[in-house]
């Protein structure tokens, strides 16, 4: 249930627009809002959806204070062209709202697919919006508002911009929809016709600032028709009296929608001249209405053509698409071709770069080991030598040994032979003492001889003398 009480809301430049507004709207009701124009209808739409704040008094819905947009409310625009977006497809401008609701992408197209069908747009879901005719899109800005399964759908003016024919059939999608959805929908239009036609309750809206001036019940069947309807003395009666009121030419009503002032029998009169006429009327609305289908048809007939256009350059513009797909692909085969071709030739450059590499890295390794060679070879050759001094060096060391030794041997032979020889003497000496005792010539001869016999000893113990070597 929607609830509005005391509702005043102020511009600032200080302009009033609704001062004092209370209304009720029961579930599962339509409720039609009329009015001169510029009496604050939209501003009163604005405030239920939250929208705009109002200056003062209060909007509930379903209990909960309205302080923002609410949940489980959409809203239907009168330019549709604005409110759908240009480049998304039809089924996704119905399914966007949903992402709120935290559907997954295949829940949201089934609910997008559904309220299209809803609708009568099954099939149109691939397209997008400006391939559409006006009354079409319309029908999406509805889906769109359906597939969100709101409690409450406010429509502001949504015939507004479309033809009478294209009028007539909303109006008709809007009435099965509230019967089947059982929607509480609050409608807003300058149509007086419309309202009637369409609303369980007219409520008529008085010069700004807006107040409910009549809260009028419309005593139609639920099953309505634009003909049979328009031309029953009820709808008659009960348009010319909504008339009056948007006029300012009745006074106010109570709650029960009977006038508190005002002539009966002339009322009653007017009610059957108005009868009368809206049979005229019907009459020349119902020839008006085959021109119209007529040049419907013909607007069809010219949409199925610019459809058929438009699928055309889309099959061309696929075409083309195909045909630089395959360029792109055998421009991108002839790249790969030459990157391999470059990625092999790059390799054979690295391979022969390192197989020459190899190879010097043998040669420099050949070169160490030849150096590594010579220098063993100088090596070994300074050991031979250090060996060969070393062996010098014993030698002398044993030459120098034995000639010391030999010098002794020498030493002690001469000391030897010099005492044979004192020995020798002696016994000259002795022998020439001897002889010179008995003769003197004997004496002498004994001396010679023993000259003689010194003579002799001493070349003996020169040659038994050894030469010393000198060290190197």
């Amino acid at each position: 249930m929607l609830e509005i009480a005391d509702l005043t809301h102020s511009y600032a430049d200080g302009h009033t627009a609704i001062d004092g507004l209370n209304l009720t709207v029961e579930d599962g009701s339509l409720v039609c809002l009329v009015g001169p124009s510029g009496c604050g209808k939209s501003t009163l739409l604005r405030c239920i959806a939250g929208l705009i704040h109002p200056s003062g008094g209060t909007v509930t819905l379903n209990g909960e204070p309205v302080h923002g947009v609410p949940d489980d409310l959409a809203v239907v625009f009168q330019d549709y062209s604005r409110s759908l977006f240009p480049w998304m497809t039809v089924r996704d401008n119905v399914a966007l709202p949903l992402k709120r609701k935290g559907l997954s992408r295949s829940e949201r197209r089934e609910a997008a697919d559904t309220a299209l069908a809803e609708v009568g747009l099954e099939g149109a879901g691939r397209k997008y919006h400006w391939q559409l005719s006006g009354g079409m899109q319309q029908r999406v800005a509805i889906a769109r508002a359906l597939a969100y399964k709101p409690s409450l759908l406010l429509m502001d003016e949504p015939f507004g911009a479309v033809d009478a024919q294209t009028r007539e059939d909303l109006e008709d999608l809007v009435l099965a929809l509230h019967r089947s959805q059982k929607m509480t929908i609050v409608l807003v239009t300058h149509d007086i016709d419309e309202s009637v036609y369409l609303g369980d309750r007219v409520v008529v809206l008085g010069k700004s600032p807006a107040r409910v001036r009549a809260d009028l019940p419309v005593l139609l069947p639920a099953e309505r028709d634009q003909i049979e309807t328009r031309s029953a003395p009820e709808f008659i009666r009960l348009r010319a009296e909504v008339g009056r009121f948007v006029r300012g030419a009745a006074t106010d009503t109570s709650d029960a929608g009977k006038p508190v002032e005002g002539d009966a029998e002339a009322e009653a009169d007017e009610v059957k001249a108005e009868a009368k006429n809206a049979k005229a009327d019907a009459k020349a609305k119902s020839a008006k209405t085959k021109a119209e289908a007529k040049a419907e048809t013909e607007e069809t007939k010219a949409d199925a053509k610019a459809e058929a256009e438009a699928e055309e350059t889309k099959a061309d513009a696929k075409a083309d698409a195909e045909e630089t797909k395959t360029e792109v692909k055998a421009e991108g085969t002839q790249a790969r071709r030459r990157g391999r071709a470059k990625a092999k030739a790059e390799k054979a450059k690295a391979e022969k770069a390192e197989a020459e590499k190899a190879e010097t890295d043998s040669e420099a390794e050949k070169a160490d080991e030849t150096t590594a060679d010579k220098a063993e070879t100088k090596d070994e050759a300074e050991v031979k030598d250090a060996d060969a001094e070393k062996v010098d060096a014993e030698a002398e060391t044993d030459t120098d040994a034995k000639t010391d030794e030999a010098d002794k041997d020498s030493e002690e032979t001469s000391e030897n032979a010099g005492e044979l020889a004192k020995e020798d003497s002696k016994e000259d000496a002795e022998k020439a003492e001897k002889a010179e005792k008995s003769t003197a010539e004997p004496v002498k001869k004994t001396a010679s001889t023993a000259r003689g016999a010194r003579r002799k000893s001493t070349p003996a113990q020169t040659a038994t003398r050894p030469r010393r070597r000198s060290a190197k």
